[in-house]
């Protein structure tokens, strides 16, 4: 062989290491990849089985997804689908109406049947213009089925853009995050790395945040309601079967402010264990208890 031919082979096989090296970061060590762009991976109920950084955030709680979120969402729901689903025979969230929770519901079998598998918890967030952030936690830990995989802006995360299925975008983790743009979700991935404290929708919301209920189950914030400037709702089952649901608003109309103490004043007549009103400045708060059918049917304004 003489010092040329040598020399092709030798670059021959160096390109040939640094295309494998390349299609390795993006498979990882326990996955394997085809032409049609699907990861074929091993389900692993700690964790998915991805290269790339994967989100690590705390989330129990509204709190904890608006804190993920940008500052213009402009409502929001928080359920705690294994929660619930541990102390109660039936989903009760799912019969919430309309006019108290205030937002565009998403079900929990809608979000299990975006990536095949069992919604733990989830938050779902509206923004201008009909974008979306969807923060979820599931088990198993399941990879979608068909994505093309790019690097997000900061190099980081792996970003799983989904077009055969659920139109999208995926970065997995706890919380796995889904919106319905690149930007989106790359502004939730630059709060989420941002060393400073960035403006999110926890700012937006904390008025009503402050006076929120310790911990409720369900959850909803809304600042498109007619009745207030912000409004949060929190329902939470109690140990005995009984329902408290807590509302609190910020800045609500004069009528709103008379029909909420009008209804508390004949509270404990309509069979309510608790109806408590408090007033603190541009906050008024309300808090009850009762079933689940008295609980939903009483008015919010």
């Amino acid at each position: 062989m003489n010092q040329k031919t040598g020399i092709q082979i030798i670059a021959a096989f160096m390109i040939l290491s640094m295309v494998l090296s390349s299609v390795a970061y993006f498979i990882g060590n326990d996955s394997s990849y085809n032409g049609d762009n699907q990861f074929i991976n091993n389900v692993n109920d700690d964790y998915f089985n991805i290269a790339g950084k994967q989100v690590f955030h705390s989330f129990n709680s509204i709190t904890d997804g608006l804190q993920m979120s940008t500052p213009n969402v402009t409502s929001a729901q928080f359920i705690d689908v294994e929660y619930i689903s541990f102390t109660a025979f039936s989903p009760w969230h799912e019969q919430l109406p309309g006019n108290i929770t205030t937002v565009k519901k998403l079900s929990s079998s809608e979000v299990s049947a975006l990536y095949q598998t069992s919604t733990l918890q989830m938050y779902y967030a509206q923004l201008p213009k009909d974008d979306i952030i969807l923060l979820s936690t599931m088990s198993p830990k399941k990879i979608p089925d068909n994505f093309m995989p790019t690097y997000s802006n900061d190099g980081q995360y792996i970003i799983l853009e989904r077009s055969f299925d659920f139109s999208g975008f995926n970065v997995m983790g706890e919380p796995t995050i889904y919106t319905n743009t690149r930007k989106t979700i790359e502004d939730v991935l630059t709060i989420i790395e941002s060393w400073a404290v960035p403006a999110t929708a926890y700012d937006t919301f904390l008025p009503v945040l402050n006076h929120s209920a310790e911990y409720c189950e369900y959850q909803v914030v809304n600042s498109q309601v007619d009745f207030a400037d912000l409004y949060y709702m929190g329902m939470h089952r109690n140990d005995d079967g009984n329902f408290t649901r807590t509302t609190v608003y910020y800045n609500p109309t004069e009528e709103t402010l008379s029909h909420i103490q009008e209804y508390a004043d004949g509270g404990i007549e309509k069979g309510f264990t608790q109806y408590e009103v408090t007033l603190d400045g541009n906050i008024v708060k309300v808090v009850l208890t009762g079933q689940l059918s008295q609980v939903i049917d009483e008015d919010i304004s």
